[in-house]
């Protein structure tokens, strides 16, 4: 099994989770996805999520290289 830091974990999800929310909108604002309130505000929360996720993924990196080096 590949033994990945936990910081580029979180990377990767944040980064997962901000893609999919901007196609989710991008789709309802073409027409593809019929609009809700809801499914905006569901993917208002998961853009938020992923770019905080994404950040303390980030900090993480920079705090265990500031620690080696």
């Amino acid at each position: 099994m590949v033994n990945i830091q936990r910081e580029y974990v979180e990377i990767i999800v944040g980064g997962v989770m901000l893609v999919a929310s901007f196609l989710i909108s991008f789709l309802m604002v073409i027409g593809v996805i019929e609009k809700s309130y809801v499914l905006s505000i569901i993917t208002f929360i998961s853009s938020f999520a992923g770019l905080l996720i994404g950040y303390h993924g980030i900090y993480g990196l920079i705090i265990a290289r500031r620690k080696k080096g």
